[in-house]
């Protein structure tokens, strides 16, 4: 293996343990991040989430629950979408507030069954499970 001892010879006199030499790349570093941070702009980039507040999913025997915080928005904003393995909500409150939550599950539901209720800033959504076992059905033979 080859050493490089480009550092070594690079030291100034008297310089013996090349403490001068770390604190000049140190400068030059703090100065690279100077200049970065003139070229990016000092205002650190924040990103909003999608969506403010939880969802919370609770599967029982014969439904499932759905409950959103959506606090901030009123009644007639929420839009709901349900289809038989999935689920999606939204709301915007004149850009003040904004939700967008989606789900896919397992379980197919009756969407048909569907219903909302939304109180104090909570929606709760029940929709009921299909019977998905598989049924038979006898045919002539012809």
């Amino acid at each position: 293996m080859k050493r490089n001892n480009n550092r070594r010879n690079n030291r100034r006199a008297g310089d013996i343990l090349g403490i001068e030499e770390l604190l000049d790349a140190w400068l030059d570093m703090a100065s690279l991040a100077a200049n970065l941070e003139t070229e990016m702009g000092k205002t650190p980039i924040v990103t909003k989430p999608k969506h403010e507040g939880t969802m919370s999913y609770e599967d029982r025997d014969k439904d499932i629950v759905f409950t959103i915080d959506m606090p901030g928005v009123a009644k007639k904003d929420i839009d709901i979408n349900i289809e038989p393995n999935a689920i999606s909500v939204k709301a915007e409150n004149g850009g003040k507030r904004k939700y967008n939550y989606s789900r896919k599950f397992k379980p197919t539901i009756d969407v048909d069954s569907a219903k909302a209720t939304f109180k104090n800033g909570v929606l709760d959504i029940t929709v009921s499970k299909l019977d998905t076992k598989p049924k038979g059905k006898s045919i002539k033979i012809q």
